[in-house]
């Protein structure tokens, strides 16, 4: 099974110059799903964003998750809500869960410990997410999520935001997610995400 990407979008990401960049790298490879991360964006300006950006998505098939109140995902149009954290997740998730499941996705994380990942995945959520949004992946989330992926059920999405054409690993998990690379490959992110695409089909 080639794992799937679940592309993460930089925090700090341009409304209008962004929009272009996005719509060129998932019209390059297939991408499952792709996570609008808030910044340090107020809630309008966040709200704008992924009113933009959702529709570009979708139009390529991916799935659009945002980071906020369950009830903005039906509002924005977007297909799910990656709620951020770990065991302090847990009120959060499990309101998402009872307020967008099953129509909607609702993911959590990164884990940071086995028992918090096992606590979350109990919720009835889509995945388990582990590793960083941005920066090193550390050798212990990588760990974590391959001994997720072995013995649970629940998808993992393992995050390894600086994966490249030469060193992305799924280590076993259904989805690899990708983002810091991506954006600033010299080469374009159409081009690095290929390269992403290409080297995953190798496991």
């Amino acid at each position: 099974m080639t794992a799937q990407i679940f592309l993460i979008a930089p925090a700090d990401a341009d409304l209008a110059t962004f929009a272009p960049i996005l719509e060129g790298a998932l019209a390059s490879v297939p991408v499952s799903a792709l996570f609008l991360p808030r910044g340090l964006r107020g809630e309008n300006a966040y709200k704008d964003f992924v009113k933009v950006m959702a529709p570009i998505a979708q139009a390529e098939g991916c799935a659009v998750l945002i980071e906020g109140e369950p009830g903005w995902v039906r509002t924005l149009g977007a297909d799910g809500l990656h709620v951020l954290g770990s065991a302090k997740a847990l009120p959060t998730a499990r309101a998402a869960v009872s307020a967008l499941k099953p129509q909607l996705i609702v993911g959590a994380g990164p884990a940071a410990s086995r028992h918090d990942a096992m606590t979350l995945g109990e919720l009835d959520i889509d995945y388990v997410f582990f590793g960083p949004l941005e920066g090193d992946l550390p050798a212990e989330a990588r760990d974590m999520a391959t001994w997720w992926s072995e013995t649970m059920e629940v998808p993992a999405v393992l995050s390894d935001p600086q994966a490249d054409g030469e060193t992305a690993d799924p280590s076993g998990c259904e989805f690899l997610a990708v983002g810091e690379s991506v954006w600033k490959a010299p080469q374009g992110a159409a081009i690095a995400l290929s390269q992403i695409a290409q080297r995953l089909e190798s496991f």
